[in-house]
């Protein structure tokens, strides 16, 4: 699920940006920020960098009361996940690299939310700190490029749903 919310934002992004610059390859696309590899993509990089649980509505005790006395449940985890959205461009096109991410903000700022198989998710800019973009950046590989980090909220993981779409294995099923 998280690379089919991440792969449609971005494709949505995308989108948005091809309407203000002629990249026929597109402009935007999910990846990994700190490839090793010297050639620039001339793209806006989203990428995952952390996962966290959603806390605001309160965790579940994973028990709930039956006609016969309590019962295990497993209730859904609520996820955020951060997203760097990072213009990776050579230096020659540094200015132009900019513009793509001036655009990509008036993006998040005018697309604050969107859904996805009936489930709204939305996403707005967070703030870090210097030392907090330091220890990404090195954690990313070294190299800077301009970023800003996006939350993406309300991302549900319910093994339930799972669970009652088909039979459940009890065990493995190995044919020699």
């Amino acid at each position: 699920m998280i690379k089919k919310i991440m792969t449609y934002y971005v494709s949505y992004l995308d989108e948005y940006l091809r309407r203000k610059f002629l990249q026929p390859e597109g402009v935007a696309e999910v990846g990994a920020i700190g490839s090793s590899a010297d050639e620039k993509p001339c793209k806006l990089i989203v990428s995952l960098v952390n996962i966290e649980r959603e806390t605001a509505g309160g965790i579940s005790v994973g028990l709930s009361r039956g006609g016969s006395g309590y019962a295990r449940t497993y209730p859904p985890l609520l996820l955020n996940l951060d997203m760097m959205l990072a213009v990776v461009y050579d230096e020659k096109r540094y200015a132009e690299s900019l513009s793509v991410l001036h655009e990509a903000l008036l993006f998040v700022q005018s697309h604050p939310f969107f859904d996805l198989d009936g489930q709204r998710y939305t996403v707005e800019v967070v703030t870090l700190s210097a030392q907090d973009i330091n220890n990404i950046w090195t954690t990313l590989g070294g190299q800077y490029y301009p970023s800003v980090m996006c939350k993406l909220r309300r991302l549900t993981i319910d093994a339930q749903e799972v669970k009652d779409s088909g039979a459940t294995m009890k065990q493995p099923d190995i044919k020699i």
